[in-house]
């Protein structure tokens, strides 16, 4: 490895352990301008002269396009109008290579992307864990994806964020290599300043009625619908990271937070399977004589199933209680 990569490893902050898988995801006139400024605020204007000095042709659109691949950030600056950009860290960078650059991330072996989301994993648990544990406590922690939503409460929350959209790719999808499941989910309130996907021209801009369309869609595909604020995630069971820590902190039903008990008739039900299939924690399946059972201990109140009942077998009950004063229980 060249000495200039192995400076700049250090900077982004790259466990050693990877610095040969974080190669690819970086650009050597990148790699040269971390060992310049380090973490330190760097105005455009410099980083192109820079760049120009060492014989990069369209210095600007180089630019861009390390800010659009989120190498850079833009950053407050001095008083004048001019940009200011640093570096990011490995940790911002990973999934954005997984997401907008998926050619490249498939050259990986399984075993280097099963390594890196490891320890993805275990720094978004170590950032986020404590406020999931007093979410599930019934305290109010701002959070992402804190609570489950029905198909008409998404659509409700849609109604408050405008009459245009973006549509990203999911991160955690993403970066699991997601193929059985719809990746394009993750639905955010339409923003454009700095360092938002707009401002970084990734996404997709849909309208209110587009957006209800494609949550449909997917809702009938199995992804749950999970958010609060701005944002609408479409989640699942195998990728999802919230779903994959509340697992580890034991936290079923308190955080991502259910508000409706699952009630199965099953004198209404006429074993179509459709449960059984969008399920995403086998607590609708099937026996071995091929008949849908239901247990409601493995039930995660994510609300898909009633949803997609076409006999109505499968109906809401609010929770009398929040969840949280019972959380010893579900340990």
């Amino acid at each position: 490895m060249k000495d200039t990569y192995r400076k700049a490893m250090e900077i982004w902050e790259v466990p050693e352990v990877f610095y040969e898988a974080a190669i690819p995801m970086y650009r050597d006139h990148e790699a040269e301008l971390a060992v310049r400024f380090g973490r330190d605020p760097v105005s455009g204007q410099e980083i192109c002269r820079l760049l120009r000095e060492w014989g990069k042709e369209e210095a600007e659109r180089l630019l861009f396009e390390s800010y659009q691949r989120n190498v850079l950030e833009k950053c407050q600056g001095d008083i004048s109008k001019e940009t200011f950009y640093r570096m990011t860290d490995f940790y911002s960078r990973y999934p954005y290579f997984a997401q907008y650059e998926p050619e490249a991330y498939g050259e990986f072996t399984q075993e280097t992307v099963d390594r890196l989301n490891e320890w993805d994993l275990k720094v978004y648990m170590d950032r986020t864990a404590q406020a999931a544990l007093a979410i599930a406590a019934g305290k109010d922690v701002p959070m992402h994806q804190t609570q489950y939503l029905t198909l008409q409460e998404s659509f409700d929350m849609m109604d408050t964020l405008g009459e245009e959209l973006i549509i990203l790719p999911c991160n955690c999808k993403a970066m699991g290599r997601c193929t059985e499941k719809p990746v394009n989910v993750c639905i955010n309130k339409l923003e454009k300043g700095p360092n938002t996907p707009y401002d970084r021209k990734l996404g997709t801009i849909l309208t209110l009625e587009e957006t209800k369309k494609l949550i449909r869609r997917i809702n009938k595909k199995g992804l749950m619908q999970s958010g609060e604020n701005n944002v609408l995630c479409n989640c699942d069971g195998v990728y999802c990271y919230p779903t994959k820590m509340a697992r580890i902190l034991g936290t079923r039903l308190h955080y991502p937070t259910s508000h409706y008990e699952t009630l199965w008739d099953e004198d209404l039900c006429v074993q179509c399977g459709k449960c059984t299939k969008i399920c995403n924690f086998e607590a609708f399946c099937k026996d071995e004589a091929g008949k849908v059972k239901f247990d409601p201990e493995k039930c995660w109140g994510c609300t898909i199933c009633s949803a997609n009942c076409p006999k109505g077998a499968i109906s809401l009950k609010k929770r009398v209680t929040e969840p949280g004063s019972d959380l010893t229980e579900n340990r």
